[in-house]
Formats: structure tokens, sequence, C-alpha cells
């Protein structure tokens, strides 16, 4: 059985062989390899650190082990699906001619503007909430290393649920719209058990998640590629690990400043109005 072609899309998805059979078996392939690798490093993390307890790992353990299982799910990802789906890599990051890195940076540009803003205006409002938290010794070798395991982690997100799930899922269920949904809903689960979803509830840290699994989806059908993603995620996990953290946050790190008492139900306003702002300002300058 193929997947149906999605109604009025067929111009915005990538040619290749898409049976049922083969999404099924490249899953089942990603998810094994994928637990296996968390398996892996956590074994590694625990003897290296001498205890099991992951809430006790520093913060530079706990940044391989979450992050590396995501470039062995990226290692497999992507000659899957030229395997399996005869598809081009390169229709697997943009349906354009070529991949515009341009339209990454300024993504990434706006999105991390975007967020200083939107940080800098809360501060204000709420005096004292934002501690001045920089170790340069701590910092520094951290980046280093965060930098390049971020940009795996969001490249292999990106490929899983903007491309992969959202072309499949749009094929299967004919509407661009239901497609889009339903990865975002399957985005917000796989982030379901990030400690500030414990901390703070389902109901004010789940919407952010899905929230900004539909802007992406939506994103990346309107510009045929994952330029504006691969750029907004980025920069979001990237200022979330250098600039501004908090105590439950999914990214420990030693951040510039650290939120004393975090507010998710501020934050989440505060994502709804920076999606809108980043939506009309990427629309009109791309």
């Amino acid at each position: 059985m193929e997947f149906n072609k999605a109604k009025n899309s067929d111009e915005l998805l990538p040619e290749g062989k898409f049976e049922f059979w083969r999404y099924l078996l490249l899953i089942i392939i990603i998810v094994g390899v994928t637990l296996i690798a968390q398996a892996i490093f956590l074994v590694l993390a625990s003897l290296l650190e001498g205890t099991m307890d992951f809430n006790n790992f520093p913060p530079m353990t706990l940044l391989w082990v979450t992050m590396l299982p995501f470039a062995a799910l990226l290692i497999f990802l992507l000659p899957g699906i030229r395997v399996f789906h005869k598809q081009s890599i390169k229709s697997v990051f943009t349906q354009k001619t070529i991949f515009n890195w341009k339209l990454l940076i300024k993504s990434a540009i706006i999105w991390f503007v975007l967020s200083g803003l939107a940080d800098i205006i809360i501060s204000i409002l709420q005096p004292g909430n934002y501690v001045f938290s920089f170790s340069l010794f701590s910092f520094l070798p951290y980046m280093l290393i965060a930098i390049l395991l971020i940009a795996f982690q969001i490249t292999a997100e990106e490929v899983l649920f903007r491309s992969y799930l959202l072309h499949g899922l749009t094929r299967l269920l004919r509407y661009r719209w239901l497609g889009i949904t339903l990865q975002a809903i399957l985005f917000g689960i796989l982030h379901g058990a990030n400690p500030e979803v414990t901390s703070y509830g389902l109901l004010t840290t789940m919407p952010f998640y899905i929230g900004i699994g539909l802007l992406l989806g939506w994103l990346s059908f309107r510009s045929k590629g994952l330029e504006i993603a691969l750029g907004l995620h980025f920069a979001n996990n990237l200022y979330a690990t250098s600039m501004v953290t908090f105590s439950e946050s999914a990214i420990s790190s030693p951040a510039i400043f650290t939120i004393a008492d975090y507010h998710p139900e501020i934050g989440l306003v505060s994502f709804v109005i920076m999606a809108l702002l980043f939506a009309v300002i990427i629309s009109r300058s791309n």
C-alpha cells in the first residue's frame, strides 16, 4: 500500500517510494537505535559519575547523555530515507533547487533577537528575578561542546518531524493541516518527559512544544524546506543554553542568567507573541 498524495500538496512533497511498510520498518529501526544509544550513553555516564541518578549528573555529562542519542538517530535516519524511500538527501532538507543557508541564518538571528527582547521586557517587569550567574570557566568549555551537539539534536528532530513524519502523515491523511497538527502533537509527546513538564504540569508546558511544532511544521511546508525550522530551533536551544536558564530547564547549563522563580504561564504568553512576530517578520523578509 502506498500513501496517497496529499490533496493540493503534490508540489510540496518530495519524490520517492512511500509504501506503508517502508515507513514502518524505518521507524522501528530508528526507535530501536535511539533507545539502545540512550541506554549505552546512560551506562557510560553512570560509570563515569559513580551514580545511576540522572538528576545528579553535572551539566556537561547531562549534555552529552541527552544529545548524543540524537546523533545516532540522524546517522541512521538519513541513510534510511535514502535506502528505503529512494528519496534524495537534498529533498529531505529542501524541495527548492538549492538549500537556502541565508534563510536559515536569518531565521536564527530573528528568533534569537526576539528571545532576548522578550527576556529584557520580562526582567523589567520582574525586578531581581533574573540573576547574573556567568562563570567563564564553566561557560566556555560547555558551550564549545553544546553548539555541536545542539546542531545534531535539532537537525535530527527537524528531519524526523518536519520532513519525514510531516510528509508521511500528509500523504497518509491527504490534508497538509492534518499532517502538520499530528506531527506537532507527536513532537510534544517526545518532550513529555522533560523536567519542566513534571515540575509545572502539562497545561502550561505542553502547549509550548505543540505550538512550536505547529509553527515549524507550517513554516516548513510554506517555505518548501527545513531552513526556517532549523534556524529557529537552533537559535531557541542555543539561547536556552547560553543566555537564560532556570532550575527545571530541559537543558541544564551554566548560562549567563538564571531565572530564580520561573513562571511557565508567562513563558507561554511570551512564546505566542514571539511566534506571531516571527511569522510576520520571516514572511515579509523571505
